[in-house]
């Protein structure tokens, strides 16, 4: 009875240190993001920026939980801040337009918050 009861026990702590929840990712927390969109390494001054909370990939629905657009400050100082965000995952896609090459520009990363705190991301994009 006794080799019952430690063997419960054991299992119990086992499932309890390794069933840490995992941060639920969204708004609501203290960190903001500074997303620049480069292609080649020049910032595209005109680009939509869409998050996917607790993702890693691109939602297959196309559906995001956050979009908005870049503001350019001034010419090659264009980008997005996001505020407000909570520890997890996110899938970040950028969506715009390159006059250099007169053609249209894309790419997305997953990115983690480890952190709530001002993050600056450089998010490349290349032709669609």
């Amino acid at each position: 009875m006794k080799k019952i009861a430690l063997l419960s026990v054991v299992c119990f702590l086992c499932f309890s240190f390794s069933c840490k929840k995992k941060p639920s990712a969204g708004l609501g927390g203290n960190a903001n993001l500074k997303i620049t969109a480069k292609h080649h390494g020049l910032v595209i001054d005109s680009c939509t920026i869409s998050i996917k909370f607790n993702a890693s990939d691109a939602p297959a629905n196309g559906e995001y939980d956050f979009v908005q657009k870049t503001v350019t400050i001034n010419v090659g100082n264009s980008y997005a801040i996001i505020q407000g965000l909570k520890k997890g995952d996110y899938y970040i896609l950028g969506e715009g337009w390159d006059p250099s090459i007169s053609q249209g520009v894309k790419g997305g990363i997953p990115f983690t918050i480890e952190s709530e705190s001002d993050l600056s991301i450089d998010l490349p994009v290349t032709e669609d």
